[in-house]
């Protein structure tokens, strides 16, 4: 599995971030609507989610950063999503202790940056042996994942552990969403997956997360 990422640095002050932003996803959008927040996906982008969530786990110095609110298609059928809902992804370890208000003066300076590839193998992703996370439930856990919003975007930090437990569930969904497809127009299919409390790796701050597995894509009007 491969995903295309630009890396950055940038300085602000006496401090200097690494950013590693992804290039693909073509076909995913996210908007919050106030009570959760919903992705919609293709196959491909809930493979390149998941790589970027694995990559947030395996990259404890670096802030991970996911563009999704320009985007030139949209799900067939549904409603454009408004520009005040829109919002990119940023995934940031909470060892880093990076502040949200920041990123706005960050992704200012990020200019072109440098072209990778990174690659994963399945084996890289937690098993069903490895889920759910140990602990997750007690009340000394240490590593729920918090939300925070600027700049139209999404902050999340937490630890290695929810990053790819988190991955594994998106790497899921790109295999069995598309299973759905011949039952999906007018059979009412639904593919998913949710990140929510009941897992124990989510902070309060954050709501459910529903990440929907959309086959049928088409060009976005102008402006949506």
């Amino acid at each position: 599995m491969r995903l295309g990422i630009t890396e950055h640095r940038v300085r602000l002050g006496a401090e200097e971030y690494r950013v590693l932003r992804t290039t693909g996803l073509r076909r995913a959008l996210c908007r919050d609507n106030g009570h959760w927040l919903d992705f919609w996906v293709d196959r491909a982008a809930a493979a390149e989610l998941a790589a970027a969530w694995l990559l947030a786990a395996r990259s404890p110095r670096s802030l991970v950063h996911v563009p999704l609110r320009k985007r030139g298609e949209r799900p067939v059928g549904s409603a454009p999503a408004e520009p005040h809902q829109a919002r990119d992804l940023l995934l940031t370890h909470h060892s880093r202790q990076f502040p949200a208000s920041r990123w706005k003066a960050v992704r200012g300076r990020l200019g072109h940056g440098s072209p990778h590839t990174v690659e994963f193998r399945r084996a890289d992703f937690p098993g069903p042996a490895d889920r759910p996370v140990p602990g997750a439930h007690h009340a000394g856990f240490r590593d729920r994942v918090r939300l925070a919003t600027a700049a139209d975007t999404l902050v999340l930090s937490g630890s290695a552990l929810p990053f790819a437990d988190t991955a594994a569930d998106f790497l899921d969904l790109a295999d069995t969403g598309p299973g759905w497809d011949i039952r999906w127009r007018g059979s009412g299919g639904h593919a998913c997956a949710e990140l929510h409390q009941a897992s124990g790796l989510l902070d309060r701050s954050v709501p459910l997360v529903h990440v929907e597995y959309c086959p049928d894509w088409e060009p976005a009007p102008t402006g949506g």
